[in-house]
């Protein structure tokens, strides 16, 4: 009995679709939900179990229907690539007047550039030797905590063969 419900909604969703002018997403899925509730389906038919009931011209029609995909749309920008990156950065270091590009296309460092590259290198340098402090500040606390730690433990060690010789006598 189910079975036959089944197929007579999935015949009667396919009719009425083919009846529809023009159909859209929102039409399709409401009609197949009223169906489904006036014959009580357990369950939605699928669009292939929809466009088994038909042929021809109508399955063709049903299936441009049941089988639309939403369409993508496409990325607002895709990110740069490795090749314009570079040239990226070569134009903002010329706009800058750190370096020149001579008639081969090579690029050459200005003055200002030098000076430029060795404050970098300065700056670079001072981060490094502040990182290399903390991590040595930041180890040696580690150092104090496991020394704090093993400090504890003695005493606790201590405290207790104490209590267990006064409990002795």
């Amino acid at each position: 009995m189910k079975s036959s419900n089944f197929s007579k909604a999935c015949r009667e969703i396919s009719q009425n679709l083919l009846q529809i002018n023009e159909p859209t997403r929102t039409n399709t899925k409401s009609e197949i939900k009223r169906i489904c509730t006036k014959y009580s389906l357990d369950k939605i038919p699928k669009n292939y179990e929809i466009l088994s009931t038909v042929e021809g011209k109508s399955y063709q029609k049903l299936q441009k229907i049941l089988l639309k995909k939403p369409v993508k749309t496409k990325a607002k920008k895709t990110p740069p690539k490795l090749d314009e990156l570079k040239k990226m950065f070569v134009q903002k270091l010329v706009k800058s007047g750190y370096v020149t590009v001579d008639e081969n296309g090579r690029t050459i460092l200005t003055d200002s550039g030098k000076k430029y590259l060795d404050a970098q290198t300065r700056n670079a340098a001072a981060k490094v030797e502040l990182a290399k402090l903390k991590n040595l500040e930041y180890r040696k606390s580690l150092e104090r905590k496991k020394s704090r730690t093993k400090r504890t433990k003695a005493k606790m060690l201590q405290i207790l063969k104490s209590r267990s010789k006064r409990r002795k006598k």
